[in-house]
């Protein structure tokens, strides 16, 4: 079947969930929240949305979609903050005999991955009531959900599944799908006319895959591998290089403070231009 239609004087279609739904939206999510941390969650999402609560101004917003039809709910997706490598990796545990060079790695992790998180929409929920299924109104509810991510900012849209069937049918919707139980992420950013790959990988749970959609076109997947190491599903991340990922010693960080406050001092003395051409004569001689 196709999407589906309203009768003529009918709404159809998805919009945001609205308080006193949150019983029918958690009838129609319980079958995909698959452990006692899943159905908390989902539980606390949907009195949150009974009362009122605007969710979207929290530091971890999140949101709950809808499709309707006839006034009957007959599907839902939770969309939350990106949530991607929380802890370090199983990758890492060869190296746990060796505190120093492990908690550096962790640290890279962690920070990398907060990096990503910060332009990143995670799919907790998505489901379809049994009767509905087969008409189009999943793949409405996540054509919804990642327009609504992109008009925020968001460059990609991630889940989780844990059945091939799954996996393919996202993998039709556009979604890239990791192997079982592995994934990674790179950023690949641009520093002068070089470009500086770095790269974590993602434990995931047992059986599980890691989906994503890429909501920009500078979000693809990659093999950053050689045919000795394949390195495969990789997704990367295409941004401008900022200085400020790096950890700067305190005695760097306090004198990049002095040179831009007396920067700010010249130019307002002696205007931009003159100012720069003070700069740059200095730096020549620097040179020299």
């Amino acid at each position: 079947m196709g999407r589906v239609k309203a009768r003529k004087g009918e709404t159809s279609g998805v919009r945001p969930a609205r308080a006193g739904e949150g019983d029918a939206v958690r009838n129609l999510l319980a079958e995909v929240a698959r452990d006692e941390q899943d159905q908390m969650q989902l539980a606390v999402s949907c009195q949150l949305l009974d009362k009122g609560v605007d969710t979207t101004r929290f530091a971890e917003p999140f949101r709950l979609l809808v499709f309707e039809r006839r006034r009957t709910l007959l599907g839902a997706a939770l969309v939350q903050a990106g949530s991607l490598g929380s802890k370090p990796g199983d990758h890492l545990a060869e190296l746990e005999a060796h505190q120093n060079l492990y908690a550096q790695q962790a640290g890279m992790q962690s920070k990398m991955f907060a990096r990503v998180n910060a332009v990143c929409a995670h799919l907790a929920f998505m489901a379809v009531a049994p009767a509905s299924r087969g008409q189009g109104l999943g793949r409405q509810l996540i054509r919804a959900a990642a327009d609504i991510e992109r008009q925020r900012g968001r460059r990609m849209l991630t889940g989780y599944v844990w059945h091939d069937d799954l996996a393919h049918m996202y993998e039709r919707w556009g979604f890239i799908v990791s192997p079982p139980e592995t994934a990674a992420f790179f950023l690949r950013e641009k520093v002068g006319n070089l470009h500086a790959p770095s790269a974590a990988a993602l434990s995931l749970t047992e059986g599980s895959r890691l989906i994503v959609l890429p909501l920009v076109p500078e979000v693809r997947a990659y093999d950053i591998g050689t045919a000795d190491q394949p390195f495969p599903a990789v997704v990367g991340i295409e941004e401008p290089f900022d200085p400020a990922h790096l950890d700067m010693p305190k005695e760097l960080s306090e004198m990049k403070e002095r040179i831009e406050a007396f920067a700010r001092q010249q130019m307002t003395l002696y205007g931009p231009e003159r100012a720069r051409a003070m700069f740059d004569a200095f730096l020549g001689q620097s040179r020299n």
